[in-house]
């Protein structure tokens, strides 16, 4: 394999990496980069050849679990990276989806249910309102009072840092 390294713009753009600090790194053929058992601290990108993931088994042998190409990332051990991606992409489209929605009632009750827990009606509020009256592109004073409104019409009911939804926004 030759060079495991970031290799252009958008890649770099797209996880948030700075030129400067990337590590670049060539193996030669058959060269490890990292052994079994060996704790893995970087994602890699396949600048060029192919880089082959193999284990030993119990008995020595070698056995190949699979081949990144050229053009590819590399993560080994890293599903709580791949965890944490997936979720921005959702937080991303909901954020969209929130934004879509022209009444301020409707945003703030979309964004109780796509934030509420397990049950499907808690909101623990881990942030300031004001915080999350920028995420929902409202001014503060328009949630304070959209949060009265809905809690006025028995739709939500607040204690402390809690908000939980009573009922649909259309019912």
């Amino acid at each position: 394999m030759e060079g495991c390294r970031f290799a252009d713009r958008s890649h770099r753009l797209m996880l948030g990496l700075d030129e400067r600090t990337l590590e670049r790194r060539s193996l030669a053929r058959n060269e490890v980069l990292f052994r079994q058992g060996e704790k893995v601290a970087a994602i890699y990108f396949v600048e060029a050849g192919r880089l082959r993931l193999e284990r030993r088994t119990f008995d020595g042998r070698s056995l190949v679990l699979g081949t990144t190409l050229s053009g590819n990332f590399f993560v080994e051990v890293a599903m709580s990276f791949l965890s944490l991606v997936a979720h921005q992409v959702i937080e991303l489209r909901h954020r969209l989806e929130i934004m879509k929605v022209r009444s301020a009632k409707e945003r703030v009750m979309l964004y109780l249910d796509l934030n509420a827990g397990p049950d499907g009606r808690t909101v623990d509020v881990r942030c300031q309102l004001q915080d999350i009256a920028g995420e929902l592109g409202l001014t503060r004073e328009v949630l304070y009072r959209t949060l009265a409104g809905l809690e006025q019409a028995g739709a939500i009911e607040r204690a402390g840092d809690r908000i939980l939804l009573k009922k649909s926004p259309g019912s």
